[in-house]
């Protein structure tokens, strides 16, 4: 997971790390399309208008996801893409915003 590393937080008093933006985005996407439709497979397109990323970002942090093991890609091959969390990412989303 991607995380603002604790010296950029050298100010705050609590030292608390924080999620990083994009990441949140992506996480509140998955939640509120998990609420609407649970486990319903999400396209890239879709889930990029939810996040209110660019296609590039939002790839570049699935790719890391799914280093991860916490969600599964799908590109076919007109370039047009789905993806599914894992039921790890649900859960961690679930305890970060449930």
């Amino acid at each position: 997971m991607m995380v603002v590393p604790p010296e950029a937080h050298a100010d705050r008093p609590d030292g608390a790390d924080h999620v990083d933006p994009i990441l949140a985005a992506v996480l509140q996407a998955f939640w509120d399309t998990r609420q609407e439709a649970p486990g319903k497979r999400l396209s890239l397109a879709r889930l990029s208008k939810r996040a209110a990323l660019p296609m590039s970002t939002l790839r570049r942090t699935l790719a890391q996801l799914e280093d991860a093991g916490l969600v599964t890609v799908a590109i076919d091959e007109d370039g047009a893409g789905s993806v599914v969390p894992a039921p790890e990412l649900l859960g961690l989303i679930e305890d970060l915003l449930g």
